[in-house]
């Protein structure tokens, strides 16, 4: 699952220069997430992203069998960005069986929540990045489960876009 998450996100993700996707989470965070974590993320990027037309980058936490992956990706302009998020794209990123998607208000200019039995994420809209914040992968609890604590390490990340 945590190939699966990286190949997932990596093109909703953003190599947006005002921020590294590993120092939008902060270390408490990610251990209250996955019970415990690796001393830091694994970043990855910045790439083009044929997918899109965006710039991505992202960052792998690792805590017990599960993991967490925070993607950005960047757009030349707000406009290029609105385009790419789509909830189309955020679906077509979303594999596994029965993958659920809704809009989620209150987050960025635009946002989806979606889930599997495998992982969940937050995709959002802010200016010329879309950001991804998902977990999977080996986790005590239904992914599903994670949402509340998930929307919030989303918004907290989104304020230091």
């Amino acid at each position: 699952m945590l190939p699966e998450l990286a190949l997932i996100l990596a093109p909703l993700a953003s190599s947006a220069q005002k921020a590294n996707p590993c120092g939008l989470l902060d270390r408490a965070t990610v251990v209250a997430l996955l019970g415990s974590s690796s001393a830091g993320g694994i970043a990855s990027g910045p790439e083009p992203d044929e997918d899109s037309g965006g710039t991505v980058s992202y960052c792998t936490f690792k805590g017990g069998t599960g993991a967490m992956v925070v993607s950005q990706v960047t757009f030349a302009s707000p406009e290029a960005a609105r385009k790419a998020a789509t909830k189309e794209l955020v679906a077509g990123r979303m594999e596994g069986e029965g993958a659920k998607i809704s809009e989620e208000p209150g987050l960025g200019e635009k946002a989806w929540w979606t889930y599997t039995t495998e992982g969940a994420q937050f995709v959002v809209l802010k200016g010329t990045v879309v950001l991804g914040v998902a977990i999977g992968g080996g986790l005590p609890n239904p992914p599903v489960s994670y949402r509340s604590a998930l929307r919030a390490a989303t918004a907290s990340a989104l304020l230091k876009l």
